[in-house]
């Protein structure tokens, strides 16, 4: 961030300093974690579901922490003359200091949400726009209520472009979300089955992901995918004030794509007559890299420089990593599962080629909400047999997901298992010289876990 003085950042914050604070005293950054918290940082201590943070005041302090945050129920005794700042709610101080440091900036901000491909899409924008601009983004997928502040807080006065990922599960949480980003472009990469069980449809999901738009202005700039026919149908549902961009495969669309060819390597594909690649796995990369292409016209980048920067060095691990063991490859999908984004799991599988044998494991999809059994059911139905030989399904809904692929494959080739190291053991058994291997979960089956298992394994 920005130098300020403790006395600026308890404005933004809406804090009351101790007696013994220097209002006049620098803040260097702001920090929610002594365990990288350094000299000169402000401590803000996170009430989480398992962790006060209040139990790391003294910590931080005696790491150098400039001063400390507080909240009603944990006011510091009276001898203590350490320098604190007073608050209600330490979380809510926090993304209110976040909002208030934000619009205090002149920094181009692009918000980015969607169902699947926002990670993939932010590391993309920023991969590209760092070839021009000093920029920053958000940290893995850290991008709730505690993420994006974080993000926002990172920006310092060189900064020129922030790519701020928004994730979500009910209602509201974008609207909070964007009033403390306030982008300047606001993107929606798709809408799917996720978050079913908060939100109950893909329409209510929609509308959701559309919060993004509050408070933009008729300056500002809205991507998003027309080819998803429930995204499509509400924004033409909505009046909406900043300038809409829509792209995708559909005539239709503001900007045309084509999709040319995918390798193991890479993605190939056409924007408006132009040719672009992108160093990344998947036919779905086409739509998460439009995204970076469109954006960095907009702001002034030629096409060989975007180019340039479709060569993403520093995409966050376990989304569609190809990795490559002893005799096999594994694709590593581990992030999450939903239907769309297993099924594009599954097609980028297919289309990897050279290989004697391939092997999916499944796990169960979280966060469907009622339709959850028939959903696995039908994902099931789509996995090919011609495709792959085995499949191996982990965790008790993809027992249904499981039903669903017996109506196409013969059962000796499908095996369910509720133990992962039942499972690593056939999954050792079946791998044999040039086999893929798709691994694909919901992040809490933690199905890294079989990677790492399976990659001591010579075949």
């Amino acid at each position: 961030m920005k130098q300020q003085t403790l006395s600026q950042i308890a404005a933004y914050a809406n804090a009351t300093l101790s007696p013994a604070a220097d209002a006049n005293a620098p803040v260097r950054a702001v920090s929610i974690d002594t365990r990288t918290l350094d000299p000169g940082d402000l401590y803000v201590p996170i009430i989480g579901e398992r962790l006060d943070g209040h139990r790391f005041i003294d910590m931080a302090f005696e790491k150098g922490a400039v001063a400390c945050l507080h909240d009603a129920k944990h006011t510091p005794s009276v001898d203590d003359t350490r320098a604190y700042l007073a608050v209600d709610d330490t979380t809510e101080a926090f993304t209110r200091m976040a909002a208030n440091y934000r619009a205090s900036l002149a920094t181009t901000v692009i918000g980015i949400t969607g169902s699947n491909g926002k990670t993939t899409t932010k590391d993309i924008v920023h991969s590209v726009l760092q070839q021009t601009f000093r920029t920053v983004k958000t940290t893995g997928n850290l991008n709730n209520e505690i993420g994006v502040p974080r993000t926002l807080l990172q920006i310092d006065e060189d900064t020129e472009v922030a790519v701020v990922e928004m994730g979500m599960s009910g209602f509201g949480e974008i609207s909070h979300l964007t009033k403390m980003a306030r982008p300047h472009i606001a993107v929606i990469t798709n809408v799917g089955d996720v978050h079913l069980e908060q939100l109950g449809s893909r329409e209510n999901i929609a509308k959701a992901k559309l919060e993004i738009l509050e408070g933009m202005k008729a300056k500002d700039i809205f991507l998003y995918n027309y080819d998803n026919e429930v995204l499509r149908k509400a924004v033409a549902e909505r009046t909406i004030i900043p300038r809409v961009i829509s792209f995708g495969t559909d005539p239709e669309a503001d900007v045309q794509l084509t999709l040319d060819r995918t390798t193991p390597i890479s993605t190939t594909f056409t924007l408006d007559g132009k040719s672009f690649t992108v160093d990344l796995l998947g036919a779905y990369q086409m739509y998460n890299a439009a995204v970076a292409v469109i954006i960095a016209r907009l702001l002034g980048l030629d096409d060989d420089t975007i180019q340039e920067g479709l060569h993403v060095t520093d995409q966050t691990k376990w989304r569609t990593d190809l990795e490559h063991f002893v005799g096999f490859d594994i694709l590593v999908d581990v992030y999450k599962s939903n239907p769309p984004s297993l099924e594009e799991a599954l097609h980028t599988a297919e289309l990897l080629h050279g290989y004697k044998k391939k092997i999916a494991i499944l796990g169960d999809m979280l966060e469907l909400g009622e339709q959850e059994s028939e959903l696995h059911r039908e994902v099931g139905r789509k996995i090919d047999p011609n495709v792959f030989d085995a499949v191996l399904f982990y965790g008790p809904l993809s027992k249904a997901m499981m039903e669903g692929a017996a109506e196409h494959f013969d059962a000796s080739r499908l095996f369910h298992f509720s133990s992962k190291p039942d499972l690593v053991d056939k999954a050792k058994y079946l791998i044999s010289r040039n086999s893929l291997v798709l691994i694909k979960g919901s992040r809490a089956m933690r199905l890294e876990e079989v990677v790492e298992s399976l990659s001591g394994v010579t075949v």
